[in-house]
């Protein structure tokens, strides 16, 4: 009975929200240009957020909602960092539970039961809030996500080293633990999300053949949300600026202001998309530093450079594999990776992403993708793919480094807040207040928390604002629009597509990444540009990367580089190409392709001389080639030197020409140099010692392999790992550029 009320009232909030979908009306919002011209114009703003991360754009989103004046000022584009560097998941915390199960019931909790149940009631709390909080983003913006189901492989009966090291843990595949936790994962939900299910290891093999079947015992499958990252970030700035916010991009900040008392007052900012631009002061009654893991460069500016670092950061790489390397409409999770973290193998955008790694890492805007992670994905990836799917490097077509903020409260006066995954912190002196940590579900709810937190200490600001409204309104694209007026429902695409001739995969991305606003896009077509297909099924509106339309599959029009341009704050070349189009995450190779194009289009809507479209090229060519790897290794400070198998045996075979099995000393030498680290004569001797004991001259590929991908643990490596280091070694490779 519990279970049929529970699916009564899902069903009723899914017919409240389409209700609500369809009373909502499109609004315009200002042009980047409007909102400058608002920020110089002396308005003095109720609350100046400074970051245009989610985090940052949710705030100024939230404020505005509640009846706020806000300004949020961002020094690169919205989510240049961390926001669009996810794994692109919408998860309500399965993780965190399990956690605080294990917890809960190890023989530790016994020493103090009381604590134990306090800690993990806080935990129980941050977990239904990520519930809450993916039902809202499922629900509330069915244009920009979507559920997937993610598998579960069993391979053993019994697990051992126990997951989470909790020792009852090991008879979870035989027992059926697993099983009945994703139940009580659907209970949780309210039965919103599809219910998980079990498949035999027959049925997974034609669910997700790519898997190496014949070790699965079974598969458990469960649902998380997914989402487009940059594009959701895009549309809570959109929607804060359409509800009034003043929001702007590439608007860095100089210093702060601060009155008589040395309270933060404001801030003097610059337009950094205009070379040699004057910088001018934005006044608030309050300032929010949503810096993510570049928090502390911003309580620089206010307190001074000696400070305590508060904000850690978690570097997590992804790396994008062709679509045949998974199902379409299927993912999956490894919970026992070799470092005891969680690796996803999700489909994205009609491609595979695998990720992440977790490691410890200092901020930077631009990091470069460590060559090590990208092999360790790899090497990963290879443990549950079939044996006839063997990834090899160059099938990486892109790869990308996140930073995940880690944060503390220097203020805090006890640790009361620790179950939570993120931190809101007031300065007694300057009035300053930052928010960091949290993760893409909960940037609703870290917003919500932070004003809340705000309009507590400032009473002035108080009478001003209203109740939070932000859970019940939808983000820009849902509500009606002159070509939709019955607002979003999920045969959009298809409405679209028979409206305008479109191909079916152009109309399905432009829906899912505008929503009812991808008619205005299409507007933006160059006149006489659009012409009939050859198939003459459908209107051929000119791609983005022409080369790649019959094949790969790539749907981003060139008209959505006008109308970025025009309404969508895109300042740079690399805005199109990471952010408003998502090609660079991709296929970083067609990315720069593109680069040529993308420059010609904006330089034409912005009336860029030629001096200036030289330099915008060459400025996002130095960010693509920074922010993105591709299908080349960049070895420079790579320290490991395995490589995954397929690689391994390329190298081998093409100096075994003649295909005798085995390769000689100068063989060896030549197949280290193809893998990218050459070895010296000393290292050559000491490689064939190790390689061939008997001395024979000959190397199989089996002695070669174990060899190669042991080799870390060698004296002679170790050795020229130092000297690499030491002298900056770099192993050339011819460019493709």
């Amino acid at each position: 009975g519990g279970v049929v009320w529970l699916g009564y009232q899902a069903q009723k909030r899914r017919d409240l929200v389409h209700e609500k979908l369809r009373s909502v009306e499109e609004k315009r919002f200002p042009t980047r240009d409007e909102n400058l011209q608002r920020l110089r114009s002396g308005e003095v703003f109720d609350v100046l957020v400074i970051g245009g991360g989610a985090t940052g754009a949710g705030v100024a989103m939230e404020a505005q909602l509640r009846g706020l004046h806000v300004a949020c000022v961002e020094q690169e584009d919205f989510a240049s960092g961390t926001s669009s560097k996810s794994t692109k998941l919408l998860w309500a915390g399965s993780r965190y539970l399990v956690k605080g199960l294990v917890k809960l019931f190890s023989p530790s909790s016994l020493k103090d039961p009381q604590a134990s149940l306090h800690e993990f009631y806080g935990t129980w709390r941050m977990v239904l809030g990520c519930f809450r909080e993916r039902g809202y983003m499922l629900e509330m913006n069915p244009h920009l996500t979507n559920w997937v189901p993610i598998a579960v492989p069993m391979v053993k009966w019994i697990i051992w080293p126990p997951p989470f090291d909790y020792p009852p843990a090991a008879l979870g595949p035989a027992t059926g633990l697993f099983v009945l936790f994703f139940k009580f994962y659907d209970f949780l939900s309210g039965f919103t999300a599809p219910s998980s299910y079990v498949m035999s290891s027959a049925r997974a093999q034609d669910e997700f053949p790519q898997l190496d079947t014949r070790r699965i015992k079974y598969v458990s499958v469960f649902y998380e949300g997914m989402h487009n990252d940059a594009r959701t970030n895009l549309s809570i700035a959109f929607t804060a600026a359409a509800h009034g916010a003043c929001m702007t991009n590439y608007t860095q900040v100089k210093r702060m202001l601060f009155d008589s008392s040395g309270v933060a007052c404001g801030a003097e900012v610059v337009d950094m998309s205009e070379p040699g631009a004057t910088p001018f002061q934005v006044r608030a009654r309050k300032v929010i530093y949503a810096g993510g893991p570049f928090t502390d460069g911003l309580r620089e500016l206010s307190e001074g450079k000696d400070i305590k670092p508060v904000v850690n950061g978690s570097g997590g790489t992804h790396i994008v594999l062709p679509q045949y390397y998974g199902p379409r409409h299927m993912g999956m999770v490894d919970m026992q990776t070799s470092r005891g973290s969680f690796l996803f193998f999700l489909p994205w955008e009609g491609y595979t992403l695998v990720g992440t790694t977790d490691v410890k890492t200092k901020p930077d805007l631009h990091h470069e993708v460590p060559e090590d992670e990208i092999q360790y994905l790899i090497n990963e990836c290879e443990k549950y793919l079939s044996p006839n799917l063997q990834v090899r490097r160059r099938d990486v077509m892109s790869a990308w480094y996140g930073i995940r903020p880690l944060a503390f409260d220097p203020h805090a006066h006890d640790e009361s807040s620790a179950s939570r995954d993120h931190v809101v912190s007031h300065h007694p002196t300057n009035g300053i207040t930052f928010v960091s940590g949290g993760k893409w579900t909960t940037w609703r709810e870290m917003a919500e928390d932070t004003v809340d937190q705000v309009l507590e200490r400032h009473e002035d600001l108080r009478s001003l604002a209203g109740p939070s409204r932000s859970l019940e309104t939808p983000l820009i694209g849902t509500g009606r629009t002159e070509f939709f007026p019955d607002g979003y429902h999920e045969n959009l695409a298809v409405r679209l597509s028979q409206e305008f001739d479109l191909a079916h995969d152009v109309a399905q991305h432009l829906v899912r990444n505008y929503g009812t606003r991808a008619a205005e896009v299409l507007s933006f077509a160059e006149e006489g540009s659009v012409k009939g297909s050859r198939s003459g099924l459908y209107k051929h509106y000119p791609r983005l990367y022409e080369g790649a339309a019959a094949t790969t599959g790539y749907p981003y029009l060139e008209a959505e580089v006008r109308y970025a341009v025009a309404r969508e704050y895109a300042v740079s070349p690399a805005d199109i190409l990471a952010r408003r189009t998502r090609l660079a995450f991709l296929n970083s190779t067609a990315a720069l392709l593109s680069l040529p194009r993308v420059v010609q289009i904006m330089g034409d809507c912005l009336g860029w001389d030629e001096a200036r479209r030289r330099l915008e090229y060459e400025k996002a060519e130095r960010v693509l080639n920074a922010d993105f790897a591709g299908p080349v290794p960049n070895k420079q400070r790579a320290e490991l030197r395995t490589a995954c198998t397929a690689d391994v045996k390329s190298a081998f075979d093409m100096m075994d020409r003649r295909g005798r099995g085995y390769l000689s000393p100068p063989g060896i030498e030549a197949a280290a140099q193809e893998l990218g680290f050459p070895l010296t004569k000393d290292e050559l001797a000491e490689a064939m010692r190790e390689m061939d004991p008997a001395g024979r001259g000959e190397v199989t590929f089996p002695a070669f392999l174990a060899w190669w991908n042991s080799s870390e643990e060698s004296h002679a490596i170790k050795e020229e790992f130092k000297r690499s280091r030491a002298a900056g070694f770099l192993t050339t490779r011819s460019s493709m550029f």
